[in-house]
């Protein structure tokens, strides 16, 4: 029995990036962290390409790359491949906190599960709730539960309920 990941994240070197308008004293620490997160992003771009993904793009806005059972290339970067794989395992440690997930924060959780009941309230009626393993978090369709993310209540839907885990950094 497969199933379909919808956000099962391989990888997210998600960086967060603060607009940063003021000009008081903090602006310089925002900017000297905000300088940090984009050499960090632009670091582990450089250790892909370096290690055989030549199309990976430069993190240094934010990048999420995810893969799901079936898919080949994301944004245009081919992530089923024994090179990327391979090019992942070496420059993992250029990843805020390996490149592992942090734990969600009680208003993440919350706003899946209200993600969830507001997709069934808009006729997606067994649309799962999220799960909560392992430091991270999962949205789930099984291909045996009837859902088809292409049918027409099903974007619909998602259309009304916006993104199940909040706007990406």
């Amino acid at each position: 029995m497969r199933s379909i990941s919808l956000v099962g994240v391989l990888a997210a070197a998600a960086l967060a990036l603060a607009a940063c308008g003021a000009t008081s004293s903090s602006s310089t620490v925002t900017n000297a962290a905000l300088d940090s997160k984009q050499a960090a992003g632009l670091a582990f771009s450089q250790c892909m390409r370096g290690h055989g993904v030549p199309s990976f793009p430069d993190a240094t806005r934010g990048l999420q790359i995810q893969r799901t059972p079936g898919s080949t290339s994301v944004n245009g970067v081919t992530v089923n491949s024994p090179a990327f794989d391979s090019a992942m395992q070496a420059c993992r440690s250029k990843l805020p906190n390996g490149g592992r997930p942090q734990p969600p924060t009680a208003s993440q959780r919350a706003a899946a599960l209200r993600f969830s009941q507001c997709m069934r309230s808009h006729g997606v009626p067994n649309f799962p709730d999220p799960t909560f393993a392992g430091g991270g978090m999962a949205l789930e369709l099984r291909r045996d539960s009837g859902i088809d993310p292409n049918a027409p209540a099903f974007k619909a839907a998602q259309q009304a309920c916006g993104a199940p885990f909040g706007k990406a950094p």
